[in-house]
Parts: C-alpha cells; structure tokens; sequence
C-alpha cells in the first residue's frame, strides 16, 4: 500500500515557497517605489500597499523602511557586481578590466537614469553600493598593482577615488551640465591616475564596450 506523503513533510516547503513570494512582493514594490519618487518616497504604507500585504506582515522579514531599501540596492549592485565579474573573469589586462568596469559603472547612469538618480541620491555611504563594489574595484587596482601596470601609493585611496568622481559625474550628466556620454572620459581619467600615460589611457577607454552578460545563476 503507498502512504500519502506525510503533510509535515510538504509543509515547510511550500511555507518557505510563500514566505519568498511574500517577500519578493515587498521587495518589487519598493523597487517600483524607488523607480516613481526616488528613496525619499519610501514609505512602509506605500510598500505594504503597492506589495497588497499588510503592514504587521512587513515585520516579518523586514525591521525597517531602511532595510528593505539596503534589501533592494544590495541585490541591483550585487546583480551588476556579478556581471562585471563575469565579463572580466577572462581579461588579463588590469588596465582594460578597470576601464571596461568603470565604463560600465557609469554607462548605468546613462542608460538607466532612475538607477544613476538612485545611486547619487543614497551616495558613497549606502553600504550596499560600497559593500558590494568597493572590494571588486580595490581588487582591480590590485591586480593592476601587482603585475606593475598600475603606480599608485594606495589602492584604498584609488578604490574611494574611483567611487567619489563615479558619484560626482553621474550627478554632473543627470543634471544635464553634460551633454555627452561621459562614460568613456571617466575611465580614462582613472586610467590616468593609476599611472597609465595620456595616449595609451585614451585607447584603452576608447574601445568598443563588451555587452554585460547575463547575471550568472546558481543552477
């Protein structure tokens, strides 16, 4: 005789499948939020609202309006970590690593003016910007130390440095005081501070951009 699947059995499983549908909710709404009135916009009654859940229920997987934003900026860099990541995992050049990342960086701002908005707004202190990308590019300035491309005193200065004029261009473009892609200038403006020479840092940020792949998945 086959016995019936035991209901303790299945149970945990679909209560974790809907406590992530629950949460991804919450997370898409604040998203959609973000997109319509920036992070100041956010509200736990306009997530709770636009997620159609109730605002007790919020409690349970998030403590507060701050942590849903980090929940959100922390998955949209982590995503955009990853894809640089797989894009450069194969490039020997640290100088065209670095200049392939940074362009990238910034193209987003370009390309998405509600992430670039985004970005500006929650600045160098939000930590998943900082968390995420921060060591991605002090590890490339790294690479480019070790194999003596670069010649820098600090890489940690050179990591804030790339981070500070990111957030400051991406401002300069979104407000309209530029009037072209300035993508391309800010890669090789950093290639010049790590010591790459005029010519050769105008090349490098100069060449044609490789598409971002898809965010790799676990499975």
């Amino acid at each position: 005789m086959v016995m019936p699947p035991s209901s303790g059995s299945q149970g945990p499983g679909r209560r974790e499948r809907k406590a992530e549908e629950t949460r991804r909710r919450l997370l898409e709404a604040t998203r959609e939020q973000m997109a319509e009135g920036g992070p100041e916009s956010i509200t736990i009654q306009s997530i709770t609202a636009k997620a159609d859940i109730g605002q007790g229920t919020f409690y349970n997987y998030f403590d507060s309006r701050d942590a849903v934003i980090d929940a959100v900026i922390f998955e949209v860099v982590e995503s955009l970590g990853q894809r640089l990541d797989a894009l450069t995992a194969n490039m020997s050049d640290a100088a065209e690593i670095y200049s392939y990342s940074t362009r990238h960086l910034m193209h987003t701002a370009v390309s998405d003016p509600v992430w670039g908005w985004l970005v500006v707004r929650l600045g160098i202190a939000q930590q998943g910007l900082l968390g995420v990308l921060g060591p991605r590019a002090s590890r490339d300035i790294q690479i480019g130390v070790d194999s003596g491309r670069f010649t820098i005193d600090s890489v940690t200065f050179a990591s804030a440095m790339t981070f500070g004029s990111l957030l400051t261009v991406m401002q300069e473009y979104l407000q309209g005081h530029l009037t072209e892609d300035p993508s391309e200038l800010y890669a090789e403006t950093l290639l010049r501070m790590v010591g790459i020479s005029p010519s050769e840092a105008y090349e490098i940020a100069h060449r044609p951009l490789p598409s971002l792949p898809e965010t790799p998945t676990s499975d």
